[in-house]
């Protein structure tokens, strides 16, 4: 895209020549279509908003927690994650699907087969796996990761349609590299245009120079990469949403910023939920959370509950036993409140 100047600004200022021609979306009833490296750049903005004013404060902590530099990197590698978690459209296996789009990478030197002549075999490299497939790859040579190293991170792309792949999925397209680039005078082009998304997004969202660091000194719970995996699956929803993104504007061009700005106005997301502590004494906490009737004071149960949840130093588990006709529910309640 470019600036409201007409020079080339973010992801897509870094790009020129065939990889412009990938696409990742088609309109078939207006003809219009969005580049690759558009979506991902949408991608990667809606993620990098999700996580400054969505995300519950305890999953960015989580999500930071085995990254050396905590938040800074957890930021970047969730922006980074949404913007590459659509490589597997830069293949032949998905670009074959849309003709007029086909044969305009065609023009450009990427030549692949109609969608007829692969069949069935398409179907074995859905974007997701064939995504996944790439990103390790371009880790391991390029930057000379492991593939147990690389798999912790890819498996995000792999994922992002809800299931990740198995195996035996990962071996079959391993098997037909056809489904990844074509043969021929044409392969080398493929992995160049696969390598240049790649290598810009790294440098675009501040990933390329902490990728050593991570390499060495990073392993990604399961829950980790589940809540990223979550993060790309509602930023990719929300991106492909052409009301919001619209694949070709009416009017003059707009910034990157204006973009985003526009399409966050139109989600309308509502802020997350923020609880303040209740700082009332007991008794009045008591009296306006549960329309006590006038005179009507807290039993000693739930004023003791109350003191000890407020004297806790870190969250924990309390136990609440008493008779019935004591108030345990609302005790219980309150506490809830202060743990909140």
């Amino acid at each position: 895209m470019t600036g409201e100047g007409g020079s080339p600004s973010g992801l897509g200022g870094r790009l020129a020549g065939p990889v412009r021609t990938a696409w990742a979306k088609h309109d078939r009833d207006s003809g219009g279509w969005m580049p690759l490296w558009r979506h991902m750049a949408d991608s990667a903005a809606v993620a990098g908003l999700l996580w400054d004013e969505w995300l519950p404060d305890n999953v960015r902590e989580l999500v930071a927690g085995p990254l050396p530099e905590g938040l800074a990197d957890a930021r970047r590698l969730a922006v980074w994650l949404a913007a590459t978690h659509d490589i597997g459209k830069a293949t032949p296996a998905f670009a074959c699907q849309v003709d007029e789009l086909a044969d305009a990478m065609r023009r450009q030197g990427l030549d692949m087969k109609t969608s007829r002549q692969f069949d069935s075999d398409r179907r074995l490299a859905p974007h997701g796996l064939a995504g996944q497939v790439l990103l390790t790859e371009w880790l391991e040579e390029r930057h000379g990761w492991t593939g147990r190293q690389a798999g912790q991170f890819a498996v995000v792309a792999g994922g992002h349609h809800g299931v990740p792949p198995d195996a035996s999925q990962l071996r079959a397209v391993y098997d037909r590299p056809e489904l990844l680039r074509t043969p021929g005078a044409s392969r080398a082009l493929w992995r160049r245009v696969q390598e240049e998304l790649l290598d810009a997004c790294a440098e675009e969202y501040e990933v390329a120079s902490r990728l050593a660091d991570w390499r060495e000194r990073v392993k990604l719970p399961q829950p980790v990469q589940v809540l990223l995996t979550a993060l790309v699956i509602v930023s990719d929803w929300i991106a492909s949403n052409s009301d919001l993104f619209p694949y070709q504007h009416d009017g003059p061009p707009r910034s990157e910023a204006e973009r985003l700005a526009a399409a966050w106005r139109g989600l309308r997301l509502p802020s997350p939920w923020r609880p303040k502590e209740p700082g009332a004494r007991a008794e009045e906490l008591f009296a306006a959370r549960f329309e006590l009737p006038a005179g009507a004071k807290p039993r000693p149960v739930q004023e003791a509950a109350l003191r000890l949840a407020r004297r806790m130093p870190e969250l924990g588990l309390m136990v609440i036993e008493a008779p019935m006709g004591e108030g345990k529910t609302e005790a219980a309640l309150a506490v809830a409140e202060v743990f909140a």
